[in-house]
């Protein structure tokens, strides 16, 4: 095999499940069409680094460390660009040049279409059998199978809970086909349970479950009673299990559980969602009694993360009957009992919207922002429906602040891209503080459902006349290519991993453009091609697009950022100039000169620039505010920077980084309480971040609080044993 083959890589950011599936499916590829393999397993979420499940030559020979994996991944295409190719040549073009495939599918076994379905279980099966497994964890899977294979019917239940709703980022998240209430399970098992003519076992993550569910069902087994796992770690147990749960006949669990759908995979068995053998008068009297429960009973919860996840079914079941008003008393009075959990603001806020709750929306941010929300779609979320309610009150111009964040955050968001083409198309978003993009390529991305999301989502203000309706909305899928440096991350190398780019590159390949607008789709070409990483045709087709038409101010901005990747500063300042020259009303123009200026190491002009474009007050993008505070603070003026970084952390607070840059900072202005105050806020979210965490200790010791700095290490040192930082820092304050 030549050296430049590619290989392929195994990895999932998931637990056992996910993780177990994607290196089944990668073994399988790598069988069938006799590819190298190579495996990254994470060594966090508890699963240690591989060698508790697998044989030892076998994790020497294929798993790979961080470094590793990540040098591969710059060089790596995602399965799913692939997945559909129509010949076998043709999907090993992609591994060639040293080029890799990541596969991380979380269920199923692949198959490409031209391959035999037949075959390519047989070779899956044949993977399975043969997995290199722990010496320990084999035997015990052989008795195992002893046990569960003697011609009695096995029915598994698998009720997933875990993670879901205790740790931290995955309880800010809403998982309703992996997370399913008791009430539901309890009417299956009711219905369900044979009895002595078959072997039931219910299989949980969380004792309590297992606990109060064999008190109802005496005839219940549980995972303890029919395997001795005493000898094994925690991480065997789990792959144990799982392996007793393919063993299987039938194994009801949640729909989308990589767990139990892995051991389905696996095992080959009969698989049924839980909810869907539930009567519908049995479904809606478990979810009233969930809901009541919800109401009158919280202390039945074991915890904030569980409320949430059962606060999920109770919005679907209110609203669909009729009492949304039901459901937002029913949120409120757990947010205003202290729950803090990101989609649970979103969803209470989205509900609110659509009850006429305009003011209490408004009311209730507080209530948000004194916590957190980790992740970036409920913030989105909260901030979009905020700034409709503020649109509702006649509040436009701080709607318009809430909703540009929300588009900053998600700007391809359904909802969210419909309502900034809804703005654009009536000029509330214009030249001076919006992006810009070429319309005729607008054109070539026609936004499909417009109709169904104004339907959806905005019958309101449009039945108010405060959106109108009445032409054609542009998409602005357009504008996130043309401004990658401007959203909340550089899109660019996400898009290049998935193949987006280069699905664009051969759409617009196969059309002919005529005459006058020629020179537009050939510098949009240019631009996707410069986004592929191809700069040789992206400078074929930019110069073209120029000399054809050198009075379009776009086509010299999307030639400066070539020059600039190019390290051609002071060409790509020039081209800059020119497209500000055509076109100066485009604020967006001006803050990528700056950003150009910023990377070339001219900070002080481009803090004069971008600081100046903040006090215009039309641009208000996140990612602007956080350019001009990188800018003011190269250029010595601090006080500046803190001031701008702080209406941009206000706007998208979710980056831990820029809350360290904001701390650091207001230190060095001699603001030591101002500082706490903003770490204490990030490290409800962020403390696992040592930055962070070194520099509230180093405050607490500078206020001589010594003792509260060691107490603060001592609580994250036994949350993250891993963090040695953590560590070190304790032992040195152990001889203050």
């Amino acid at each position: 095999m030549s050296d430049q083959q590619g290989k392929l890589i195994a990895f999932r950011a998931d637990r056992m499940g996910g993780r177990l599936i994607a290196l089944l499916n990668t073994m399988r590829f790598a069988r069938s069409f006799d590819l190298p393999f190579v495996v990254h397993w994470r060594d966090s979420d508890g699963l240690g680094d591989g060698t508790e499940l697998f044989a030892e030559n076998f994790v020497r020979d294929h798993f790979i460390d961080k470094p590793t994996y990540q040098a591969m991944k710059s060089n790596a295409t995602a399965i799913g660009t692939v997945i559909h190719s129509s010949t076998k040549e043709q999907f090993l073009d992609n591994l060639k040049g040293g080029m890799h495939v990541l596969l991380d599918p979380p269920f199923d076994v692949l198959k490409m279409p031209f391959e035999d379905e037949a075959e390519v279980h047989r070779t899956f099966r044949d993977v399975v059998d043969t997995l290199p497994l722990n010496p320990d964890l084999a035997r015990h899977l052989q008795a195992l199978r002893g046990k569960l294979r003697d011609g009695r019917r096995t029915v598994a239940y698998h009720i997933r809970r875990g993670d879901l709703t205790s740790d931290l980022r995955a309880m800010n998240r809403a998982w309703p086909n992996k997370f399913v209430p008791d009430e539901l399970f309890e009417a299956h098992i009711r219905a369900n349970l044979d009895g002595a003519a078959t072997r039931t076992i219910l299989f949980s993550d969380n004792q309590n479950v297992l606990d109060r569910y064999t008190r109802m069902f005496p005839d219940l087994l549980t995972f303890d009673r029919i395997a001795d796992t005493g000898t094994l770690t925690e991480v065997q147990r789990d792959a144990l299990e799982l392996f007793a749960i393919s063993l299987s006949d039938l194994i009801v669990a949640p729909p989308s559980s990589a767990f139990s759908s892995t051991a389905k995979t696996i095992g080959g068995g009969d698989f049924r969602d839980v909810e869907s053998e539930i009567t519908p008068d049995a479904r809606h009297a478990a979810l009233d009694l969930l809901a009541s429960r919800l109401k009158d009973r919280p202390d039945l919860f074991a915890n904030q993360g569980e409320i949430g996840q059962y606060l999920v079914y109770a919005c679907e079941h209110l609203t669909k009957t009729g009492r949304r008003g039901e459901f937002v008393d029913l949120a409120r009075q757990h947010i205003n009992s202290g729950l803090n959990i990101a989609f649970i603001y979103a969803m209470t806020v989205r509900e609110m919207f659509f009850d006429g709750q305009y003011q209490a929306i408004c009311d209730l941010r507080p209530a948000v922002d004194r916590g957190f929300v980790t992740f970036q779609r409920s913030y989105a979320q909260i901030a979009l429906y905020h700034g409709l309610a503020l649109l509702m009150l006649g509040r436009k111009a701080e709607a318009m602040e809430q909703i540009t964040s929300a588009f900053w955050h998600e700007p391809v968001e359904g909802e969210i891209n419909a309502l900034a083409g809804l703005l654009r198309s009536q000029g509330d978003y214009h030249d001076g503080n919006f992006w810009v993009t070429d319309t005729q390529i607008e054109q070539l991305f026609p936004n499909r459902f417009i109709v169904d999301h104004i339907k959806t989502f905005y019958t309101a203000p449009v039945e108010a006349g405060i959106l109108s309706f009445d032409k054609m909305i542009p998409t602005n899928r357009v504008m996130v290519w043309e401004w990658p440096d401007f959203t909340r991350s550089d899109l660019r190398s996400h898009y290049r991993f998935r193949g987006h780019f280069r699905s664009i590159l051969r759409i617009l390949e196969r059309r002919s453009w005529s005459g006058d607008i020629k020179p537009h789709f050939d510098s949009f070409t240019g631009m996707i091609a410069l986004r592929e990483g191809d700069p040789g045709l992206a400078e074929a087709l930019l110069m073209g697009a120029i000399e054809a038409k050198p009075e379009v101010a776009l086509f010299h901005k999307r030639l400066a950022e070539l020059r600039h990747e190019q390290n051609r500063h002071g060409e790509a300042l020039e081209a800059m100039d020119r497209a500000i020259a055509l076109d100066p009303g485009v604020t967006i123009f001006r803050a990528m000169r700056g950003l150009f200026q910023l990377r070339a190491g001219h900070a002080p002009g481009a803090a004069d620039l971008l600081v100046g474009i903040i006090d215009e007050g039309q641009l208000q993008f996140p990612s602007v505010y956080f350019l001009a505070a990188d800018a003011a603070r190269d250029a010595g003026r601090t006080a500046d920077a803190v001031r701008i970084l702080e209406k941009g952390l206000s706007l998208a607070p979710l980056n831990w980084r820029r809350q360290h840059a904001l701390a650091e900072m207001k230190v060095k202005l001699g603001d030591a309480a101002g500082a706490g105050a903003v770490l204490d806020w990030a490290l409800q979210w962020a403390d696992d971040h040592p930055p962070l965490v070194m520099l509230k200790s180093d405050l607490l010791v500078q206020a001589g609080q010594v003792d509260e700095a060691r107490a603060f290490l001592e609580r994250l040192m036994i949350r993250y044993p891993d963090k040695t930082q953590y560590m070190r820092r304790h032992k040195k304050l152990a001889k203050l």
